[in-house]
């Protein structure tokens, strides 16, 4: 994948402890895992979001039919665990 050069201005007591904790990976390496873990993160959340606001606008009958398919799939679970 193309790398792009980039420049931050950082606090200097965050660097060091950065460099104290990375197990001998460039400045480079820690700030592109940081930048991954953060957008893992966000697309986490975002899911998180959606399925909330899925749930929370189900009519009164789709809760009974997710509630019968969840119970469903416990069920069909508890089998195959035999």
């Amino acid at each position: 994948m193309p790398k792009t050069k980039i420049s931050v201005t950082v606090d200097e007591s965050l660097i060091r402890e950065c460099e104290r904790q990375s197990l001998g990976a460039s400045r480079s390496e820690v700030v592109e895992r940081a930048l991954a873990g953060w957008l893992r993160e966000r697309r986490r959340r975002k899911l998180e979001m959606e399925i909330e606001k899925y749930y929370s606008e189900l009519s009164d009958e789709e809760r009974r039919e997710d509630e019968r398919w969840a119970d469903l799939a416990g069920r069909a679970l508890g089998e195959v665990w035999k």
